[in-house]
């Protein structure tokens, strides 16, 4: 497998790799083909990037902390800090949301009407309005 990080935050990759912190050659915790499936399933980078901590997060949880002759190893403290990241990348996903407004104009509304593949509204005003006046 491989493993590129170039900076160029106009890639999509590379942007994912900095916003979960992977972006030290010496120190690669995801592949590639890793970061590239995930980016297939979400649009969004912020929860992508989150869940990928979650991977990671999952990788070091697996891992025990070592002490050998005063070289300590805590893995237990990166899963920790992973899984806070992946708490504040969805955060971030949360208050970076758009909302899309439909039907703010009468051309755009006559528009979504007379769509017969769009999916039509199960309620209109009016719906219950009796014919006899």
């Amino acid at each position: 497998m491989s493993w590129t990080y170039e900076g160029d935050l106009t890639n999509r990759r590379d942007r994912i790799r900095f916003l979960v912190g992977d972006t030290d050659t010496n120190d690669q915790l995801l592949q590639d083909g890793e970061v590239d499936y995930y980016l297939t399933e979400y649009s969004n980078d912020y929860l992508c990037a989150a869940t990928l901590c979650d991977a990671i997060a999952a990788k070091f949880s697996r891992l025990a902390d070592t002490n050998n002759a005063g070289l300590s190893v805590s893995a237990s403290q990166r899963a920790q800090a992973y899984r806070v990241r992946a708490v504040e990348l969805r955060r971030q996903a949360a208050t970076n949301a758009s909302i899309w407004v439909g039907g703010r104009s009468e051309s755009d509304k006559e528009t979504a009407e007379e769509d017969t593949s769009r999916t039509q509204p199960a309620f209109k005003r009016g719906m219950f309005d009796s014919g006899g006046d």
